[in-house]
């Protein structure tokens, strides 16, 4: 990872904002609803770190709470544009996508570290490596099927399959299969699922006999990053910084105690049939999102610099979606992220405390008994 002194030394200098101490002063105080965008359903169990931030009082620490809205393609960084909502987490295309359109977004912290876009396909497959993937129609004379779920998902996976040696255009079909398109790879009517670690990671543990082709492994660059709007930043500085320090204190709740975090979405989504292992299983893969491989030297990095936003890997995504034909113009940096509202100050050991504290047992032995 490069200038990784550099933002160390520029992340000791962080934004420091004062909060609101939980407890009958937070509860007394009106909070502030903050909508927060997500391109997909809400009720899956790898936004831990947010529902965290939301049930442990993070946010309420700072005056705010959360509203999840579900929006899908790039509706959520148009929506956070125009003020209908606060905050979203969309992948890097569709972000500098929309700042070479002219939206007013900025990226104030980060959140999936490392390139998440991957894909799944069947164990008995012949297709388990990018390298099987290329060159498809010589190979098995055919264009192999991608099931996306939506149109715009495409850009989020082509600088990875661009830069594995595969041609697009050439090699592969992308098919738009809606919600249950892990479903119809899983049947056989498609031959390839267009997913990351968080979502492979819960397929997988609910049984689907899937292998995962990790992108993060040809093209090292950053994914899903938040982002908020020239307004707030201008007008309420305030919630920014408290939006992006409870969460960060959420990303570091879950990747800390995994089975604390798996309790939290679990508790939060009891419908959701899995067992507890795969429970725990989904977080080990959000947590591998947001810090990368286990025992690294970039996630001993990324654990230090929690939220921080790397020039390199922005400046990788910019030329490798410049390359691929997603963007049309170079973007530069200051225009897509900011640091300024990343706060490495807050107590890490009382965060470790609330996870610890947290009743995991009860949530582990209910999905045990089942």
């Amino acid at each position: 990872m490069k200038k990784i002194l550099a933002m160390l030394l520029a992340a000791a200098l962080p934004l420091s904002m004062g909060t609101v101490a939980f407890g009958e002063e937070a509860e007394e105080k009106e909070l502030r609803t903050v909508k927060m965008c997500l391109a997909r359903t809400a009720e899956v169990l790898e936004d831990t770190p947010f529902w965290v931030a939301q049930n442990l009082g993070y946010f309420a620490e700072e005056g705010l709470t959360i509203e999840m809205v579900e929006t899908f393609g790039t509706t959520d960084c148009k929506m956070v544009a125009t003020g209908q909502a606060d905050f979203a987490v969309p992948g890097p295309s569709l972000i500098l996508q929309s700042i070479e359109q002219g939206l007013p977004i900025k990226v104030v912290s980060s959140y999936d570290a490392i390139n998440i876009w991957g894909l799944c396909v069947l164990k008995d497959s012949p297709y388990q490596t990018f390298e099987d993937i290329a060159g498809a129609v010589e190979k098995y004379g055919k264009k192999l099927t991608v099931a996306l779920g939506d149109a715009s998902w495409e850009s989020l996976v082509t600088p990875t399959l661009v830069e594995a040696g595969i041609d697009p255009a050439e090699d592969l079909e992308f098919v738009v299969a809606g919600d249950n398109r892990f479903v119809q790879v899983a049947e056989g009517a498609l031959d390839i699922l267009f997913t990351w670690p968080g979502e492979a990671w819960q397929l997988m543990g609910q049984g689907y006999d899937f292998n995962y082709i990790d992108g993060n492994e040809v093209l090292k660059t950053c994914s899903n990053s938040i982002i908020t709007n020239f307004d707030l930043i201008e007008k309420e500085p305030e919630v920014v910084a408290g939006f992006c320090r409870a969460l960060a204190k959420g990303i570091y709740f879950t990747k800390y105690n995994p089975e604390a975090a798996a309790a939290v979405s679990c508790n939060q989504w009891p419908n959701i049939d899995v067992t507890w292992k795969a429970a725990v299983y989904v977080q080990e893969g959000r947590n591998y999102q947001m810090f990368g491989a286990p025992g690294s030297e970039e996630e001993a990095v990324l654990l230090e610099t929690i939220g921080v936003s790397w020039e390199d890997k922005w400046q990788l995504n910019v030329d490798k979606l410049l390359s691929s034909g997603v963007i049309s113009q170079e973007i530069a940096l200051e225009d897509i992220f900011t640091n300024d509202f990343v706060d490495l100050t807050w107590d890490k050991a009382q965060v470790e405390a609330d996870a610890d504290a947290y009743d995991w047992e009860s949530a582990a032995a209910r999905y045990e008994a089942e």
